[in-house]
């Protein structure tokens, strides 16, 4: 696997995991009212779309190479 194909699945595997512990913290935040879980979910949602703009930015600069 090459280096460029290795960033691309950590980026993806990135975004997926800040996507579900957005989902989780806000199902938290739904059931117990949590503030503290509402801040976690909205930074991990937050995260998430800076990785998937990262990752379209990646992608285009690593199609050149």
């Amino acid at each position: 696997m090459s280096l460029r194909i290795f960033h691309i699945v950590f980026i993806v595997a990135s975004v997926l995991l800040s996507l579900f512990v957005a989902v989780w913290g806000f199902r938290t935040y739904a059931a117990e009212h949590d503030r503290g879980a509402f801040a976690l979910a909205a930074l991990f949602a937050f995260v998430g779309v800076a990785l998937v703009a990262y990752g379209v930015k990646a992608y285009g600069k690593l199609k050149e190479l």
